[in-house]
């Protein structure tokens, strides 16, 4: 067994303990591994270990590692974007993208459904929201998110389906549980403005240093990178 899967199945060990710990099933738990810088072997390798969720920050780093996965051989795999997307770069993910995580307007969402039109597909995404509001992240701001998240829904090719969040960077996993506990309540608001069900079923947050956290707070996506590959470099 290598590092990597001993790694991997820590990670998946300790979210079902989180979900134990919050009497959920952990069925209801995905795990994103996020490959930003790590090497296409490296990709190749956690996918052999049974990861299928892939993760990328960057257009270029995205395609550049599905293509070097294809060329090894391995067409399994579900690629999602959780870093910030520029309307301009929609078109290159639209063919093939699993899950979006970072739609922040209107604009972005709109440019989404067109090109996802064109290619005969519904794409799914997630509201990514700045519940801390800061300057150096991307997100919508709550207020004016329910209009948003209608709008949204409303695209003829765009498929919403739930809410992420990247808390302020905090050495404590506990100082996360406000903005992931905030996103979650989120949600439940939404849902009482009369934003269906099926609209919000995804809670995106969670990343190495607070996974378990964000678990215990309802998340369904975590987002985790060094706990699987390793400190960079290695």
């Amino acid at each position: 067994m290598s590092d990597l899967s001993i790694r991997l199945q820590s990670v998946l060990d300790r979210t079902a303990s989180a979900c134990e710990r919050a009497g959920r099933d952990p069925t209801e738990v995905t795990l994103v591994a996020v490959s930003k810088t790590r090497s296409p072997g490296e990709v190749v390798e956690v996918l052999q270990a049974g990861q299928f969720d892939l993760g990328e920050n960057y257009v270029q780093e995205l395609l550049e590692k599905r293509d070097a996965v294809e060329v090894s051989g391995f067409t399994a795999g579900r690629w999602h974007l959780i870093g910030h997307l520029q309307t301009n770069k929609v078109k290159y993910v639209a063919p093939f993208c699993h899950l979006i995580h970072s739609v922040d307007s209107l604009k972005l969402a709109t440019e989404i459904s067109l090109r996802a039109g064109q290619q005969g597909r519904r794409q799914a995404v997630l509201l990514q929201v700045n519940i801390a509001r800061e300057e150096a992240k991307s997100g919508a701001e709550e207020e004016g998110l329910a209009e948003l998240a209608r709008e949204t829904a409303d695209l003829p090719n765009v498929d919403l389906q739930g809410l992420m969040i990247i808390p302020p960077l905090t050495e404590d996993p506990e100082g996360s549980r406000p903005y992931y506990r905030r996103l979650r309540e989120l949600a439940q608001e939404l849902e009482g403005a009369g934003i269906p069900a099926g609209n919000l079923q995804h809670l995106s947050m969670g990343m190495t240093g607070d996974f378990e956290v964000a678990v215990e707070e309802g998340a369904t996506l975590v987002r985790v990178g060094t706990a699987i590959f390793g400190p960079r470099g290695t």
